[in-house]
């Protein structure tokens, strides 16, 4: 059944209609509000889990890294610093220092650091190497260094970070094997003995006078060359058998070769050699051989073998000689004996009764 409803009443049932409608969407609109702010809140918490994860990462990278490293704020305070860098500055707690001036930590610092440091908050990168920090007790330490900007979001320089690396160790190791050598390097040069080292290839690598004055050849001749090259006056065989024996058991002792020098004279060398293994996997570094000249000792020898095998053969044929000159005078005696005349030789008879 219809129910006629008047112009007021519609109006009325119109206006009614248009709150519940309004009210509907603004409890929709609250709702998305509501939404929106969850998932506002639960991004900024996201965010600041992600900030503090990362704050967190950066830490444990920055204070395990083998590197000495520092990072600065704006006001050179620090914010992070490695393990490596305590140790080389002898910082006894990293975590005591976080807050703290870099100037405080080190307050004798250099002027032209501080000019470094300047220098990176406006953007530049500066480095320094080997370079030389006097301690206030006088001690001298070498470094090498980088000192560079890092930047905020906002693309704001946020402070500095400061790479360093204390070089004083390997300075100092670097000076006492400088000695070492220069010190080898005299013994080897200066010796009378001949020398030779050669690598695992066979390739000569270091020699000295003795050996080159040998050869009547400059150092620079020697050096570089196959050892089989420069020994080739041994012939083929001899050093053949001389590379078999050095490839088996990598040395020799007291063996004998004879080299022919430039001016074509033979000398006789005794030599010994000995291997260099690398200590970690045991593998051939280098020869080391070394040389005795006897080649006046042994002419020499050859000379006093020489006489003594004349002597023995004079003394054989004077030995013969002389029975020959005892058979003689035996003789003699015999034959004065049988035509009844006396012997003219008694000592004979007497030495053969004896």
């Amino acid at each position: 059944m219809n129910v006629p409803i008047s112009a007021t009443q519609g109006q009325y049932a119109l206006t009614t209609f248009g709150v519940a409608v309004f009210l509907l969407g603004l409890l929709i609109l609250i709702t998305v509000i509501v939404i929106m702010q969850k998932r506002k809140s639960r991004t900024l918490q996201t965010q600041e889990t992600s900030f503090q994860h990362t704050s967190a990462l950066l830490h444990y990278v920055i204070e395990h890294s083998r590197y000495a490293i520092a990072v600065h704020d704006t006001e050179l305070r620090y914010l992070y610093v490695s393990k490596k860098y305590c140790e080389e500055y002898h910082i006894p707690d990293g975590n005591a220092i976080i807050g703290k001036h870099h100037y405080e930590v080190f307050p004798g610092l250099p002027e032209k650091w501080k000019l470094a440091h300047q220098r990176a908050l406006h953007g530049e990168v500066v480095t320094g190497d080997d370079d030389v920090y006097i301690h206030e007790d006088g001690s001298v330490d070498y470094t090498r260094w980088e000192c560079r900007p890092w930047y905020r979001e906002s693309g704001k320089i946020g402070g500095i970070i400061v790479y360093t690396e204390l070089l004083t160790q390997q300075k100092r190791m670097a000076s006492e094997l400088q000695e070492a050598h220069d010190y080898l390097d005299a013994l080897l040069m200066d010796s009378n003995s001949p020398i030779l080292v050669w690598d695992a290839s066979f390739t000569i690598t270091r020699t000295n006078h003795s050996f080159a004055s040998l050869l009547g050849l400059p150092i620079s001749d020697i050096v570089g060359k196959n050892v089989g090259s420069v020994l080739n006056s041994l012939g083929k065989g001899e050093l053949k058998r001389l590379e078999n024996r050095l490839e088996t058991e990598h040395s020799l002792s007291n063996v004998e070769i004879h080299l022919t020098t430039i001016e074509g004279e033979v000398r006789t060398i005794l030599w010994n050699a000995g291997p260099i293994f690398d200590p970690i996997d045991g593998s051939l570094v280098a020869t080391i051989a070394q040389g005795l000249d006897i080649t006046e000792r042994t002419a020499i020898e050859q000379q006093n073998k020489e006489q003594l095998e004349e002597l023995r053969r004079w003394y054989e044929v004077m030995s013969q000689r002389e029975e020959r000159i005892m058979d003689l005078k035996r003789e003699v005696n015999a034959l004065l004996k049988e035509i009844g005349r006396p012997e003219r030789y008694s000592s004979v008879e007497e030495e053969g009764n004896a």
